[in-house]
């Protein structure tokens, strides 16, 4: 085999081999061509299209492994002279413009590739146009989906969440808090401290759900910072999630909560510190929020029975048991659900 030959084939499979990775990546994403409303899902002809060029791709990178693999022409021993001279056939006429197979792969691939990446920075720029300028539905289906790109390593739209979380609008800077929720992209932990004093509350609460995918060694003291917070909400949502991570370290912080004028926030604070391992608070609360299960108000009931499920705490159970009558539906299946944690 030529040394030119064998250039263009290790070049041709190396283009071949990026082109389908490209296409693999394209194809498990849940993406759709760029509407004027964010897409939400793939219709039958999406998945045949990406089903078809990777068909296709993996049909040209088989063929070009074939080639590359085939033996080398083994040069023909020299017939010995004879007295006749031998008939030689005509060599065929060279066309000067036809291309070598290898050079007609490559040039298709290429074109198949340019075609995936257009069509895929025009995707990310829809939903980045959406993220910016859309109405809340549109706001949020780009949000999940450029979370979804940036989880799966996609460096541009990573760079699309931390240019929305400098938006001046604080309802982008909110959509892109969000946008990381589930990811566990601690790589972002720098840019969301840097939005935790953020003057707009919904933005600071937004931040204490998406440090919940965060590792707790990183995420954890960042949230006990936020107990400062003069908003309750946001208060509410780092105590909550203090305790859904049982970051045994807040429990110094927690502790004096479970005493906060506002009762809402005692309640969580005490729900908190006994997933940290001190139900003390948490116990205190059980005969005050029993008395509430027979109260008039049914959002009241609601509000115990809720709370007395989330303790987990034995003296709870008669009144969970209590509460399985309930004219409401919605007390009776928060009974329901805690006197089966209980007995678990």
């Amino acid at each position: 085999m030529k040394p030119l030959h064998t250039v263009l084939l290790a070049l041709a499979c190396s283009f071949a081999a990026a082109a389908i990775a490209y296409a693999l990546f394209e194809a498990t994403h849940t993406t759709q061509p760029p509407p004027a409303v964010t897409p939400t899902g793939y219709s039958d002809e999406r998945v045949a299209d990406l089903e078809g060029r990777v068909n296709d791709i993996n049909h040209k990178l088989d063929e070009l492994l074939r080639l590359k693999t085939e033996p080398a022409p083994q040069p023909t021993a020299p017939k010995p002279a004879t007295d006749k001279p031998e008939k030689t056939e005509p060599e065929p006429t060279a066309d000067a413009n036809a291309k070598p197979a290898e050079k007609v792969k490559i040039d298709e691939l290429a074109e198949r590739l340019a075609e995936i990446e257009k069509r895929d920075a025009a995707e990310l720029q829809a939903y980045i146009d959406a993220l910016h300028k859309g109405n809340g539905r549109e706001q949020e289906e780009a949000a999940r989906e450029l979370g979804k790109r940036a989880a799966a390593g996609d460096e541009a739209a990573k760079k699309a969440i931390r240019d929305a979380m400098k938006s001046e609008d604080p309802d982008v800077r909110e959509w892109a808090i969000e946008a990381l929720n589930g990811t566990g992209l601690a790589e972002f932990l720098p840019d969301l401290k840097a939005l935790m004093n953020d003057p707009v509350a919904d933005v600071r609460e937004e931040i204490t759900q998406t440090l919940e995918s965060m590792p707790p060694e990183q995420a954890g003291p960042l949230l006990i910072s936020m107990l400062n917070d003069p908003e309750p909400d946001v208060l509410l949502g780092a105590i909550e999630v203090l305790g859904d991570m049982k970051y045994t370290a807040a429990a110094a912080d927690l502790l004096p909560l479970t005493r906060n004028p506002n009762e809402e926030v005692a309640i969580e604070a005490s729900i908190a510190l006994k997933r940290c391992g001190d139900p003390s608070a948490a116990e205190s609360w059980v005969p005050t929020l029993g008395s509430r299960v027979k109260s008039t108000d049914a959002g009241e009931r609601r509000r115990a029975v809720r709370a007395l499920r989330q303790m987990k705490l034995k003296s709870a159970r008669p009144y969970l048991e209590q509460a399985l009558q309930d004219e409401d539906p919605r007390v009776r299946r928060d009974a329901e659900r805690g006197l089966r944690d209980l007995n678990e």
